[in-house]
């Protein structure tokens, strides 16, 4: 098992740099932008694959036997690093969404069009989201052998395509129908609760203390939680400490720059490795307080522009980060409609992720050229038709 959990990093990996030799001249446009926090598109390109490998074992013992799990690796080392590869990249998701979002409001020079925001995030968001939902929707019905009734699935659409604010309910009986899409709908509910709360916060972000103490007492009320043991699951602690942390980097980006200058040595590359490395080999589980700092701590080396020794600057790097959406919602349709059948056929994990993981980014390529980035197209000229309506 360890030598199945080191070969599908490396494929994964790989095919991934692979990418700009077969895909390169579709993203010109992204390639050629020279933004700011390139190594955070690099960042956000590598958790969406590792995330990918992660559900990976989950899938062949589910489609081996049943059960959605990893407790089959034996424990140890091994399935912690698994664990991380998955949890760990959650995280930074949420520490990414933060640090962008939170570094806007600090460099605003004026008043944030909070319509046009919205209007951007369901155009990024849900379009793709929802073909993924009508598609898993389509894929049980066509595989379930019962007789065709529409009700029950006109019921499960409403929770489907609320983003998992009430659940993600078997789809007319189908057994645990969010595998299909790898469960992965949860980490959206907390992304909306950051993007509607987050004109509330910005009211405080108007200078250098404000912002820190806005930042401060979000600290200070998870402390407090955690202290009194008031009965907040662990998770969503967890999942809050990381929005908090991101915000926390995007203000030490802002006025801190002599010390953001100094995080972009190589001796910081060493640490921001280092300090995962302390993660998996002392703590079981990502998701706690600790290792969340320790991953924190990585992320605002990283946020600086570092880009360890600049593998996250690398035009592969780039591209998975552009499509890095496309990957996090479509693997597991992937999985299940090409991987699940290879294992259960008697094929090896090992030919099957190799052949999967390719299908993954080819996939995720066209959903970006032909639904992602044309939808972005829209939403810019929906924005500019309101700006021109307004004058």
């Amino acid at each position: 098992m360890s030598l199945s959990i080191v070969l599908t990093v490396c494929v994964g990996i790989v095919f991934s740099f692979a990418m700009r030799n077969f895909s390169g001249e579709y993203f010109k446009k992204e390639l050629n932008g020279n933004g700011r926090f390139d190594t955070l598109d690099g960042l956000r390109g590598l958790a969406a694959i590792l995330v990918a490998i992660h559900h990976s074992f989950f899938f062949y013992w589910y489609a081996k036997h049943g059960e959605w799990s990893i407790n089959y690796i034996g424990g140890g080392r091994l399935q912690v690093l698994v664990d991380y590869l998955g949890k760990g990249s959650v995280s930074i998701f949420f520490m990414i969404t933060s640090f962008l979002f939170w570094g806007k409001i600090l460099c605003r020079v004026d008043t944030i069009d909070w319509r046009e925001f919205y209007i951007k995030r369901f155009f990024r968001i849900v379009p793709l989201y929802i073909v993924v939902v009508l598609f898993s929707i389509f894929y049980v019905m066509l595989t379930v052998k019962t007789p065709f009734d529409i009700y029950p699935y006109i019921r499960v659409s409403f929770y489907w395509l609320t983003f998992d604010f009430f659940g993600t309910p078997n789809i007319n009986g189908f057994p645990l129908s969010k595998s299909i899409v790898a469960g992965v709908f949860w980490s959206l509910s907390y992304e909306w609760m950051f993007y509607f709360l987050i004109p509330a916060f910005s009211v405080f972000a108007v200078s250098k203390k404000s912002s820190m103490f806005i930042v401060c007492m979000m600290l200070a009320i998870l402390a407090f939680i955690y202290g009194v043991n008031i009965e907040i699951g662990l998770w969503p602690q967890i999942h809050v400490l990381c929005f908090i942390i991101g915000a926390a980097c995007a203000h030490i980006y802002k006025f801190y720059p002599g010390f953001i200058k100094k995080l972009k040595s190589p001796v910081f590359s060493v640490i921001a490795v280092a300090a995962l490395g302390v993660c998996i080999y002392l703590f079981d589980t990502p998701y706690s307080h600790v290792p969340t700092i320790l991953i924190g701590i990585a992320f605002m080396i990283i946020s600086s522009g570092n880009s360890i020794l600049g593998f996250l600057k690398t035009r592969s790097m780039k591209i998975l980060g552009t499509i890095s959406y496309s990957v996090y919602l479509l693997h597991g349709i992937i999985y299940t409609v090409l991987f699940s059948p290879m294992i259960k056929s008697g094929v090896s994990f090992q030919v099957a992720i190799a052949i999967t993981i390719p299908a993954i980014l080819a996939l995720s390529t066209a959903s970006y050229l032909f639904i992602e980035r044309k939808f972005m197209l829209k939403e810019r000229l929906t924005t500019e038709r309101n700006l021109v309506n307004s004058l």
